[in-house]
């Protein structure tokens, strides 16, 4: 393949021939949209749940988590889904426990 670039065409090379920029170009999108379309089929955890696994994997109790949901009420109530995270929640949880904001920001059932 003619390592030719659109910059050598731009220079004025005979050699150039631009159906290489189009095979490129064109795969470069194809490759853009397969990685989009996996990151959309991909299923995010339930963020309750996901905080509870987080919560459990690094061995925190409810009252250690007051610094990032407030009061034990709040903690009780977003635990058993009665609350949903505030906005001021996800950016602690995200920024102290480095939970990911586009789990927490997920819709999920509160009773």
């Amino acid at each position: 393949m003619n390592t030719m670039t659109l910059s050598h065409a731009m220079q004025g090379s005979k050699d150039y021939n631009i159906s290489q920029d189009h095979e490129f170009i064109d795969r470069m999108i194809a490759s853009t949209e397969h990685v989009i379309d996996t990151r959309k089929d991909k299923k995010l955890p339930d963020p309750i749940d996901y905080l509870k696994s987080v919560m459990e994997q690094r061995g925190l109790r409810n009252m250690d988590m007051k610094a990032y949901l407030g009061s034990s009420g709040n903690i009780s109530s977003v635990l058993n889904r009665h609350k949903p995270l505030s906005l001021k929640m996800i950016r602690n949880l995200n920024k102290y426990l480095d939970i990911p904001a586009r789990i927490l920001i997920q819709p999920y059932d509160c009773h």
